[in-house]
């Protein structure tokens, strides 16, 4: 299987660049919450959150060689700091969408000669979106409950957007977030 990296929708093997090497951790690294009182042994906590998830990706210039530096300004115009937010997909994990900025250089990797290409992403929302949507649910009765079923696996918040297209006013209005825990 040839992998493959989408970036704001392109496909960076139509670019010329081909994936080498991704360092994409299981987990963010984690920064502790603590204090440490005068004269009192040890620390409190105040638990701990995920930092933003480091993605550091290697690219291989496949373009030959009359246009390798058409290739690299391809990429340059891409990966452009300026451009703020970018969204990052895996062709090896579908759907699992992450809003990236660039945390670096778009580098070669020092070798005279080589075709080798790294590049720095962060994460600041460590965990990646889902492509999956639902859409135009509408209640027809009051009351009526509607089950959304999520197939990820990190809890996350919905987005809910609520429009009435009626005269009246709602009243009464409810939203349960609910998990169903599976035992393993």
């Amino acid at each position: 299987m040839k992998y493959d990296v989408k970036i704001n929708g392109i496909w960076l093997s139509t670019l010329g660049a081909a994936l080498f090497e991704r360092r994409l951790p299981i987990l963010p690294e984690v920064s502790e919450s603590t204090v440490k009182i005068a004269g009192q042994d040890g620390e409190l906590s105040f638990g701990s959150t995920y930092d933003p998830r480091r993605i550091d990706l290697t690219l291989y210039i496949e373009a030959p060689a009359n246009q390798f530096h058409t290739a690299l300004a391809k990429l340059a115009r891409l990966f452009n700091g300026n451009r703020k937010e970018m969204t990052l997909e895996f062709s090896d994990l579908p759907n699992r969408i992450y809003r990236v900025v660039n945390n670096g250089t778009l580098a070669l990797d020092g070798q005279v000669g080589s075709r080798m290409v790294n590049v720095s992403l962060k994460a600041n929302d460590p965990w990646p979106e889902s492509s999956e949507r639902v859409y135009e649910t509408t209640i027809t009765k009051s009351p009526e409950f509607v089950t959304i079923e999520s197939i990820g696996d990190v809890r996350a918040q919905p987005i809910l957007v609520l429009t009435n297209t009626g005269a009246t006013t709602i009243r009464g209005f409810k939203i349960k977030n609910e998990y169903t825990i599976q035992e393993a």
